[in-house]
């Protein structure tokens, strides 16, 4: 079945919308020394302020799921983008209680991003297309999160973290209206009365599969570069060339497993969820076992195998869980499990940090990552595909 060209710009006003979701909800972070010195705070002080983010993304995930079932997604990405986009222009100016009040409420709009634009593009595209438009979709994340890295510190730098802040809140409202111009098919806003996702065993299986592998993601993020230059000397800023090409090779994962999971006429999606556990947990064990001492390049195909399968895990998991989903429940169920992927991002950086610090040495947060990655072989061999579960 072909494609049409207004099918394909909805996939693209959905990437762009996540684009500017994801500069400010990673941008943030990348400004956290700049508050920190500006404010003249403790470190713990300046992590809580930045974590009030995504507490409050933990808090609206479900809420934002329900509501694009409920008023559609068109909506609920416009609204959320505007106002999280506006509280995140406001909290510029605001002292450190404000400061942290008005990020948790931005990270509670900013909620909206996934299950409202996942919604959207699966609603738009045929079946034996979801695993490569829902994987595109995902690759604004981290596209995101580079432009946010590759803007806001030198902005800050230049002019103060609150001008930088103010950027990211005024793009984040710029990349979200172009929505305004286009009509989506109303039919997809559906009544959002229903089971509660929390119910089905499948989706409660792909929540805790997702809530594992995304530790890894935010290892290589956090720790990556730390591990490199703590054991080899290099400068933080050519160990994170490591990071930068795990970001990419996530990007190209984000396709790439789409895309294979949509092969045949009726794509079966598990057999890819198998093999991209397999590829993390290789990379988690080579990420231990590796010398520091081999070559450059050596490390750095290590990293984008890593970013591959660590970054790049989340189109699939957001297609299986969609096509799991019952008719009108899509945001809801989304949004259900990215409530409980968004908590294990919050506990990753600190509870890795503190396993580092108790065993003198950052190669002890691989270890525990693969343990984490066995563990998720579990759920992946449990869960079952919709046309399984009508067999049962």
């Amino acid at each position: 079945m072909r494609v049409s060209r207004k099918t394909w710009g909805v996939l693209g006003l959905a990437v762009l919308a996540q684009v500017g979701f994801s500069i400010t909800e990673q941008g943030i972070p990348a400004l956290n020394g700049f508050i920190k010195t500006d404010l003249g705070v403790s470190a713990a002080i300046a992590g809580l302020i930045v974590a009030c983010f995504p507490l409050g993304r933990i808090g609206g995930s479900y809420a934002a799921g329900i509501a694009a079932d409920r008023f559609g997604e068109r909506r609920v990405l416009l609204a959320g983008g505007i106002v999280g986009g506006g509280l995140t222009v406001l909290a510029a100016s605001a002292p450190v209680v404000g400061l942290c009040g008005l990020f948790f409420l931005a990270g509670a709009a900013s909620a909206a991003a996934t299950p409202a634009g996942g919604r959207m593009v699966l609603a738009a595209f045929p079946p034996h297309r979801h695993g490569l438009a829902l994987g595109a979709r995902q690759t604004g994340i981290p596209l995101g999160g580079l432009i946010a890295t590759a803007t806001l510190p030198s902005l800050a730098h230049a002019a103060g973290w609150r001008w930088a802040l103010v950027f990211a809140g005024v793009l984040t409202v710029a990349f979200v209206l172009p929505l305004l111009r286009v009509e989506l098919d109303s039919s997809s806003a559906t009544p959002g009365a229903g089971p509660s996702p929390g119910g089905d065993r499948d989706v409660r299986l792909l929540t805790l599969w997702g809530s594992l592998v995304v530790v890894g993601q935010y290892a290589l993020l956090a720790f990556l570069a730390l591990d490199i230059h703590d054991a080899t000397g290099r400068s933080l800023a050519s160990a994170s060339v490591l990071v930068v090409a795990a970001q990419a090779a996530g990007i190209a994962g984000r396709l790439g497993w789409g895309w294979l999971s949509d092969r045949g006429d009726r794509p079966r999606r598990k057999p890819m969820l198998l093999v991209l556990t397999s590829t993390g947990f290789v990379s988690a064990l080579l990420l231990f076992a590796v010398p520091r001492s081999a070559p450059l390049g050596a490390l750095l195909a290590v990293a984008v195998l890593a970013g591959s399968s660590l970054v790049g895990f989340q189109g699939l998991w957001i297609t299986m869980l969609a096509e799991l989903s019952p008719p009108g429940r899509v945001g809801a169920t989304t949004g259900f499990a990215i409530t409980f992927t968004v908590t294990a991002v919050t506990l990753t950086p600190p509870v890795l940090g503190l396993v580092a610090d108790v065993a003198g040495t950052y190669r002890a947060v691989w270890a525990v990552l693969a343990g984490l990655l066995a563990c998720a072989f579990i759920p992946a061999l449990l869960v079952r595909e919709p046309r399984d579960r009508l067999a049962t």
